[in-house]
């Protein structure tokens, strides 16, 4: 194993830059077609929500795609399952240009996702391959706000796309950006698992590995943490065209402007970051985080189901709910990998099959109980929210010197091993 230092180690800057080009694979896929749901179901003669299941089986798919290739990440390499990943991602986007049906469509995207989930999980290894603690952390922040570009940009993109050409289209733009990541991979992409020590046991021992992720506590408590804060933002990107298309009457063309506000708040509250982790550990800005997203989350659904629902009072309060992952993933996401230096690749695929099958989930509850109002995606956004803050304060409820000694705890029972 190479030993990390700064001199050996790729640019960070370079280096970000092509990991949130590589992990913008999913918000291209998700957020680019979101315009284009109401068009897509009328064509295939289907109601607007089942073509909006197909966000939730691409997040399931997406969860898979995870879970089989972070292991794989470490046995073979990082590169190796990225480009395996996105030749998957490449294939089926062609494909669903030719479905006919929403039932086709959740299919393929289904398969599309496992792709994506395979491009996806090496980026989080490949950051721990490479960083520690509050430096990860800010690694993480950098991929993130470079990242955001594609949720802010794709909705706009899939709604020029839809009023010049048809949907097809933005699944033949997914081509493209994939084709161009696959070059980009291929040459560019360096392979980390030589900076840090990885899996050496037999092929048949790897999916054991997981169970030693769940086994430290405050890891998991760090993970859930996450995924409580990423499925309060993926219950309202479920139900987001209904929202604001079908309920409150916003066209397909402003659409984008509402949806890029919440992206805006989560790529200035990812720049807070840096002079946050200046003055504050990382569970310190965790709890500031979700506390933040717990009262606006509130206040939606007093807003929404006890007062007259106003467009006005909800775009700031779903800005806020949804724009905290901006603080809370890049500390969560740190905090939980400095406990697996060994296994980054695992760890990752873990906490993203957790935190993308949550979501799925989420999205499949609002739709089988979708009522015609906003009550089930408010109902959903508020329980993540309470949920989220228990994870905080009583399963990770880590302070510095008990992340330090869990740490020197899973090094000593790495090095008896």
């Amino acid at each position: 194993m190479a030993h990390v230092t700064p001199d050996n180690r790729p640019d960070p800057k370079r280096l970000a830059l092509l990991l949130a080009a590589l992990i913008a694979t999913a918000p291209f896929a998700i957020d680019t077609y979101l315009p284009a749901i109401p068009a897509m179901a009328a064509d295939f003669g289907a109601a607007t929500h089942a073509v909006e299941v197909s966000i939730s089986t691409f997040l399931i798919g997406f969860a898979l795609g995870q879970l089989i290739g972070g292991p794989l990440s470490d046995r073979i390499g990082r590169r190796p399952v990225a480009l395996i990943g996105l030749v998957i991602y490449i294939i089926t986007s062609a494909i669903i240009t030719g479905v006919d049906s929403a039932g086709a469509l959740n299919i393929m995207r289904f398969v599309q996702a496992i792709g994506g989930g395979f491009a996806l999980v090496v980026v989080g290894a490949s950051v721990r391959d490479l960083y520690d603690g509050k430096e990860a952390a800010q690694m993480f922040a950098l991929i993130a706000v470079i990242m955001m570009i594609a949720p802010l940009a794709a909705p706009t993109v899939g709604s020029v796309l839809l009023v010049w050409f048809s949907w097809q289209a933005i699944f033949v733009l997914l081509i493209g950006y994939g084709s161009l990541m696959l070059v980009i991979v291929w040459f560019k992409m360096p392979e980390t698992t030589k900076y840090r020590p990885h899996y050496a046991g037999p092929t048949r021992r790897v999916w054991w590995t997981y169970l030693e992720v769940l086994r430290t506590r405050k890891a998991v408590g760090f993970m859930l943490t996450h995924t409580g804060a990423s499925a309060v933002m993926f219950s309202f990107l479920t139900d987001s065209p209904f929202m604001y298309i079908d309920f409150f009457g916003v066209t397909p063309g402003q659409f984008p402007y509402l949806f890029g506000a919440n992206v805006m708040v989560i790529v200035i509250c990812n720049r807070l970051n840096n002079p946050l982790l200046r003055r504050y550990e990382l569970h310190q800005i965790l709890k500031i985080a979700t506390a933040l997203q717990l009262a606006a989350v509130v206040g939606l659904f007093v807003a929404v189901n006890i007062f007259e629902p106003s467009l006005y009072v909800v775009v700031p309060l779903v800005m806020i709910s949804v724009g905290m992952i901006g603080l809370t993933a890049p500390s969560a996401t740190a905090s939980f990998m400095q406990f697996f230096p060994h296994i980054g690749g695992t760890a990752t695929a873990l906490m993203g099959t957790i935190q993308f099958a949550t979501g799925a989930l989420a999205g499949m509850v609002i739709g089988h109980f979708h009522d015609g109002t906003l009550l089930p995606v408010t109902l959903s956004m508020l329980g993540f929210g309470i949920f989220t803050n228990v994870m905080v304060h009583f399963v990770a409820a880590a302070k510095p010197s008990d992340v330090t000694a869990s740490l020197r705890e899973a090094a000593a029972t790495n090095s008896a091993e």
